[in-house]
């Protein structure tokens, strides 16, 4: 009985049981007999290795495979095979391990400022222009235009017609350089000998023109990115002439002259020698004489390669009037030649312009149609295509607060206005934007109707609405009354109707920016008045714990602001008095890392006057440091951060741009956090604050740009007759000053890094209207958000909902 259950219990078991009995059956059967050989073969074969090694690799012998040499010089086998079960070892024995000579590598690596240049990456089109001077301020101005705008580099190559020509002031924005040849043979060897030795590590290409010459540059930029750069190639509008009994192929320069990279290295070196020997005197014989000898005829002016063609049209007619030529030869040129004068140059580039756009509106169309037909094609939860096809859908928002705020207006006011103000004027860049996309409404409108013979006109716009969308631009809704004409009939009908319309966002560009690193020296500017003194204790423990200890490149300057009546009792009673006392202990405390000479460590200023500015600060401290001191205006209220500060240091670029931070700046702790224990740090959260956009305290910027747009700012209240208004300095910030005085970017963003402790800023009303109304915003919104401030006006019904 017992027998029989424990066979019935074992029997679901008995297929594992015997597949497993088989596997190890068949393993057993599978393994050799003798796996000596197979060891010694490992052991053989390591040795091998280590004598190669150990020998410094004493032969390379290329057969069927790598051999080596035995103790006795004959040669070895092969140290590879076909084994693939080879299982490394760690060498122990030191007299086993390759010797590495080390003092090869001693060289001192020297790393590019960009990836582009240690990877040898050129730019693209490289475009110089034949002038002289006679032409530069007419045909040169009117080429740069139309044309460097496009294309990546433009550069001038001026012949002076006298010496009196040759001292001329150059015209602004162009890049030019004097020529100093003869003949026009020369001035061209010698512009093709400038250009290569500037630019031949550069770029890729190289378009040789005349000043008489159209570009378009968008078709020629366009040629170029379609041709390999291994060519070597010659490209133009060909002609062909005789030469010492030999058929000679040239490229004319009234067309433009396409040269690759390639050709000119090989042509350089007998440049001079055709210069010397050459006595003909049209260029472009002479440039493709030179080529032709240079390479034994093979190259010559082609007009295609890699499929892409050159087209050139030269104007045969003194009235020529572009808007009334037609075909293909004119709107696929590249170039157009013999133009005359420069409203000609206008006139060319409004017509080929005019192509594109209309080249551009059927692509557009096209691709559209194709949206169109490929939605057809999808399920039916998928084909909703939104309005403009081929635009980002509208933002959806996944809450109430991530909803985009729409702006209601008029063609008189509009309800989106600085400060509490409800209600304010349509005017400057708002009113031309109104104006603008009413113009543009009307015109879609009858060119919609006009196949029914139906007139619109604009009567009154009664409401407009308009809200940027980040994904598809600036969006707008208007709601028209309308005068309807039907043609061929008396009367009119007044309608109401509703368009919408979509500025889109236009095709985003990379702004080449000026080389920066993060090792520049950051001066940083503290301003205190009498009523901030306080907080000074703080800030200078944050400053010495973060930047003192650990030896940061940055430099701390203090400014004391002097209110007049202070200002007169500073023998007997400083108001500064404890604060300068605080800086005399760091003094001492840091003192081995003063700086040389008799200078302070931290090194302060004073200055009196009863309304505190920032041009008044600036303007005392920028005569202590040079010119290319880069400059961190801040408060005393800032916890300063390591990761800010290199970005202070990118993000403000000398002659190019300034940094206007926008700081997280804390609510009021009395309100936010009551009876609960304040944190240390100050968490980004939107009940512990917010980012303050009426703040311009902290600026990232460098001396010589506010010297700059400071000197400006002088001569302009020299020039001005109207003395009877407020101080500038008084009315005035960084930020105002930088952006009416100066042609500088000023990059203004939410800064997470930047944090500010809560204080009640004292606001100034003899400061100006905006700077005043600034301060109050800046006051008003961080003291608290508004459910916190709710909370504190209706207690008894926070009490009801806990």
């Amino acid at each position: 009985m017992r027998k029989s259950k424990s066979l019935s219990w074992i029997r679901p078991f008995l297929p594992v049981i015997l597949g497993l009995s088989l596997g190890f059956s068949m393993s057993l059967v599978r393994i050799p007999l003798n796996q000596d050989g197979c060891q010694n073969f490992l052991k053989d074969h390591i040795d091998r290795q280590l004598r190669s090694v150990d020998s410094d690799f004493n032969q390379i012998n290329r057969g069927d495979g790598l051999k080596t040499m035995d103790k006795d010089g004959a040669p070895a086998e092969p140290i590879y095979d076909s084994f693939e079960d080879f299982e490394p070892r760690i060498i122990t024995d030191p007299g086993l391990k390759p010797r590495i000579d080390l003092s090869a590598n001693k060289k001192k690596v020297v790393r590019t400022r960009f990836i582009s240049t240690e990877l040898g990456i050129r730019e693209k089109l490289y475009v110089g222009v034949l002038t002289s001077t006679d032409k530069l301020q007419s045909l040169g101005v009117a080429f740069n235009k139309t044309a460097a705008h496009i294309l990546q580099k433009v550069e001038f190559y001026v012949a002076a017609v006298s010496d009196m020509e040759n001292q001329s002031k150059n015209p602004k924005y162009m890049v030019t350089k004097m020529l100093k040849g003869d003949t026009m043979v020369h001035r061209l060897y010698e512009m093709i000998s400038n250009m290569l030795e500037e630019n031949k590590d550069t770029y890729d290409w190289f378009f040789i023109v005349k000043d008489n010459v159209y570009v378009q540059g968008e078709r020629l930029d366009n040629l170029v990115s379609h041709i390999s750069i291994n060519r070597i190639l010659y490209m133009g509008m060909p002609h062909v002439t005789n030469i010492d009994s030999q058929s000679i192929s040239y490229c004319s320069m009234d067309n433009g002259i396409l040269l690759s990279r390639l050709l000119l290295v090989t042509l350089l070196p007998n440049l001079q020698k055709c210069a010397n020997e050459g006595s003909m005197s049209d260029p472009s014989v002479w440039l493709g004489n030179c080529i032709h000898q240079t390479f034994d005829g093979r190259i010559k002016c082609s007009t295609e390669q890699d499929g892409q063609n050159f087209f050139s049209y030269t104007i045969s007619e003194k009235m020529f009037d572009p808007e009334r030529v037609g075909g293909t030869s004119f709107r696929e040129s590249l170039t157009v030649g013999n133009v005359e004068t420069p409203p000609m140059f206008y006139k060319l580039h409004r017509q080929i312009s005019q192509f594109e756009i209309e080249l551009a509106s059927k692509e557009i169309e096209a691709i559209q149609r194709e949206i169109e037909f490929i939605n057809t094609k999808l399920p039916d939860s998928d084909k909703q295509t939104s309005w403009p096809i081929g635009i980002n859908p509208p933002f959806k928002p996944t809450n109430r607060w991530d909803i985009i705020v729409w702006d209601y207006f008029t063609e008189e006011y509009t309800l989106t206005c600085p400060g509490e103000v409800p209600k304010c004027e349509l005017s400057g860049i708002d009113k031309l934007d109104v104006q603008n996309i009413l113009q543009i409404a009307m015109e879609r409108l009858n060119d919609k109707y006009n196949p029914q013979k139906i007139v619109l006109e604009k009567k009154k716009l009664l409401n407009g609405y308009r809200r940027f969308d980040p994904q598809r631009g600036m969006e707008y809704t208007l709601d028209l009354l309308l005068n309807a004409m039907v043609e061929g009939e008396k009367g009119e009908i007044e309608i109401n109707h509703r368009v919408h319309l979509l500025r889109p966002l236009s095709q985003v560009e990379i702004i080449p920016m000026p080389y920066v690193t993060e090792a520049t020296r950051i001066r940083m500017i503290l301003p205190i008045t009498a009523d901030q003194k306080s907080n000074f204790d703080a800030f200078i423990q944050r400053f010495a714990s973060a930047y003192l200890d650990a030896d940061e490149n940055i430099e701390l300057s203090v400014v004391f602001i002097y209110d007049p009546s202070d200002a007169q009792r500073i023998h007997d009673d400083d108001v500064f008095g404890d604060v300068k006392q605080k800086l005399q202990e760091y003094e001492t405390k840091y003192h081995k890392k003063k700086p040389a000479g008799n200078a302070k460590l931290i090194p302060w200023v004073s200055i009196k006057t009863e309304v505190p500015s920032q041009l008044k600060t600036m303007d005392v401290v920028a005569k202590k440091h040079p010119m290319d001191a880069l400059f961190f205006l801040t408060s005393v209220n800032v916890v300063l951060d390591t990761e800010f500060l290199n970005r202070c240091r990118m993000n403000a670029v000398q002659g190019w741009q300034t940094f206007f931070p926008v700081p997280f700046a804390q609510y009021n702790t009395d309100i936010v956090f009551k009876d609960k224990p304040i944190p240390k740090d100050i968490e980004i959260k939107p009940s512990y604050g917010h980012f303050d956009l009426y703040s311009f305290d902290e600026v990232c910027f460098y001396n010589s740009d506010y010297m700059a747009a400071r000197n400006k700012l002088s001569e302009f209240i020299s020039d001005s007759d109207n003395n009877a208004g407020k101080d500038p300095m008084d009315t005035l910030d960084i930020y105002k000053l930088l952006v009416k005085y100066s042609e500088l970017h000023v990059f203004r963003a939410v800064e997470p890094q930047l944090k500010r402790h809560y204080s009640h800023r004292q606001c100034n009303s003899r400061s100006g209207e905006d700077l005043y109304q600034k301060c109050e915003r800046s006051n008003a919104e961080s003291l608290a958000s508004r459910t916190q401030l709710a909370m504190e006006l209706f207690p008894d019904e926070n009490e009801k909902k806990l």
